[in-house]
């Protein structure tokens, strides 16, 4: 078992003391650099449920398989979890990750002239270490939760952030992202952007409204203009061919090396990676959530030759990772028969969302689509301006400025 990175607790402590006093002496600590006897930090998620049980303020996504399941999935990444205490009791949770950079994160390792001119101008991205609140595997999970009763929402974020700050240090990462805020609100986001936390960049994420007088996918294909209905058979008819097969428990098992494989050659092309963990998450993602987690496959013959995983919400179809072979890519159109057959399940599902997530802007667009703006802030620490900016322009232009927003759908075209 990991050690607890922290004093003992002392339950008597601060007994009349309301919970605003303890944070803000609990800031004041972190930012002295001084231990504080309402805060213990530990390695995983096990130790944290033994530190802290079951608070009934701890959601579904911060629940401890969760968690476990991600340390599995990332043997790599250091995981830092927080609890804060009032009297002994938990009011709030805070999860982090802390990622190493190299060349490769960035794909930068395909042209070597380009690496040594941003190493040697900016950093060493082999010892540059980025902290994440929340799991970078999946950034609209929480990052963090408190008791509603005792926190309030701006102080909760002051906490959030001055923690993560106090993390970073010790951790000695160069950057400081949160993820998975919900809408942390205007008051919230002053308090973050007066401690130095900015928006460098836009985030969004692509989400479609699916009509519920849709059935089946020829319902939504009747919606559409004649020009994308003609390109949508098109691309359908492409993969005629392949079987489509909903994999079990035991099929995502038996098929991890080719998901791994195909997950591969997905994020080789993408012009950041963080981790390439993905497929392992895969399985351990299926066996937790079972049939609420489909991992669906395509196959040429007996070989595998794309998949996609979606989460199942109560009112959402979420996809999450995908894979397919770049050769048969053009054949088959794969990737869009991918986004064809999430949309399909969302409409026989019954969903009003179907949550397509970053990257590809123009291909989702033009199944209609649309840029939802996401929370996220940013604080750098000892990175100079000219690499700031750098990296600012770099994943700027990862939102691919160049997606147009289309109208495929008829009633929305005549808008």
């Amino acid at each position: 078992m990991n050690r607890v990175r922290s004093i003992t607790l002392n339950p008597q402590e601060d007994i009349h003391c309301p919970a605003s006093a303890i944070l803000k002496k609990l800031r004041s600590h972190c930012r002295e650099g001084r231990k504080d006897p309402n805060m213990s930090v530990v390695d995983s998620a096990a130790d944290l449920q033994q530190a802290i049980g079951l608070p009934a303020f701890l959601p579904v996504d911060l629940r401890y398989e969760q968690l476990q399941a991600a340390e599995r999935a990332l043997p790599d990444v250091v995981h830092r979890y927080v609890a804060v205490y009032r009297n002994g009791k938990p009011i709030m949770v805070a999860v982090f990750q802390v990622y190493t950079l190299t060349a490769k994160s960035f794909n930068l390792h395909r042209d070597r002239s380009f690496v040594r001119h941003i190493l040697g101008l900016f950093l060493n991205l082999r010892r540059a270490r980025v902290l994440i609140a929340g799991n970078a595997l999946r950034t609209d999970s929480s990052c963090f939760c408190y008791d509603h009763t005792q926190v309030s929402n701006k102080e909760a974020y002051d906490t959030l952030a001055t923690i993560a700050e106090r993390i970073a240090e010790k951790e000695d990462a160069s950057a400081i992202i949160l993820t998975g805020m919900g809408q942390a609100g205007a008051e919230a986001h002053k308090g973050l952007s007066e401690q130095g936390f900015v928006m460098p960049w836009e985030d969004n994420v692509m989400e479609m409204r699916i009509d519920p007088a849709w059935k089946t996918l020829d319902d939504y294909s009747g919606d559409l203009t004649r020009k994308y209905r003609t390109r949508a058979n098109k691309i359908l008819s492409a993969a005629a061919d392949l079987e489509v097969l909903q994999m079990d428990t035991k099929q995502v098992n038996r098929h991890k090396a080719d998901i791994a494989r195909l997950f591969a050659a997905v994020i080789e092309k993408q012009e950041f990676v963080l981790t390439g963990s993905g497929a392992a998450y895969i399985t351990e993602l299926k066996e937790l959530y079972g049939d609420r987690f489909e991992v669906t496959a395509f196959f040429e013959g007996k070989r595998m030759v794309a998949f996609c995983s979606a989460f199942i919400g109560e009112s959402d179809y979420e996809v999450f990772y995908v894979g397919f072979d770049n050769e048969q890519n053009n054949e088959h159109q794969l990737y869009f028969n991918i986004l064809f057959r999430c949309l399909e399940r969302a409409i026989v599902l019954q969903k009003q969302v179907l949550k397509l997530g970053r990257t590809s802007f123009d291909a989702k667009a033009s199944l209609g689509a649309k840029a939802i703006p996401k929370d996220y802030m940013v604080k750098l620490h000892h990175i100079p301006d000219r690499a700031v900016k750098w990296f600012t322009d770099y994943f700027s232009s990862l939102e691919d400025s160049r997606w147009k927003l289309r109208d495929p759908l008829k009633s929305r075209a005549a808008v």
